[in-house]
């Protein structure tokens, strides 16, 4: 038993220099870029998305204690790389209003699934679980962007042609 006590402390101590396949960045937060300042965006789902994602989809991470110890710090670097490729919250300005609606929709639809927030997030975050109210808030904020982005294109007020789609 002692022998292989030993053996697991050897092996995690290993594990605390073994470089990780992710990396964790810290990119620099401009507040006037993030969705906490679109005015489309009801201080509900604000609540909601600092709660529940802005850790992972955002540049504002917070990176737990546990954040910092293999291999618990592998996952968490993969999980907050993928999620910020996905969507970036902390971006959303740089982002067009089509594709708001679109990220908006996706939110609706992962939260009402229970594919967001992530079981091993909620394992470690009970405050991140989502309510039907706090569902219910998303998916009202999606029709929300629906109708302001067809008030916007009806007014012709939709900024620049899509690089895309001129």
């Amino acid at each position: 038993m002692k022998y292989f006590m030993l053996l697991g402390a050897a092996v995690f101590a290993l594990l605390q220099i073994v470089p990780s396949p992710y990396r964790l960045t810290f990119p620099g937060h401009d507040a006037s870029q993030s969705v906490s300042a679109d005015p489309d965006v009801p201080a509900q789902v604000l609540k909601v998305l600092n709660r529940a994602c802005m850790d992972c989809h955002s540049n504002q991470t917070r990176l737990p204690w546990y954040g910092r110890v293999a291999p618990a710090s592998w996952l968490l670097a993969k999980d907050v790389s993928e999620a910020r490729q996905a969507v970036n919250l902390s971006t959303w300005s740089s982002v067009s209003p089509a594709l708001r609606l679109a990220i908006a929709s996706a939110a609706c639809a992962d939260v009402k699934n229970a594919r967001m927030p992530k079981p091993q997030y909620i394992l470690m975050h009970p405050e991140a679980r989502l309510s039907e109210a706090d569902v219910d808030t998303l998916c009202q904020w999606q029709k929300a962007a629906l109708s302001a982005l067809v008030r916007k294109k009806r007014q012709g007020d939709m900024g620049p042609p899509d690089v895309a789609n001129p």
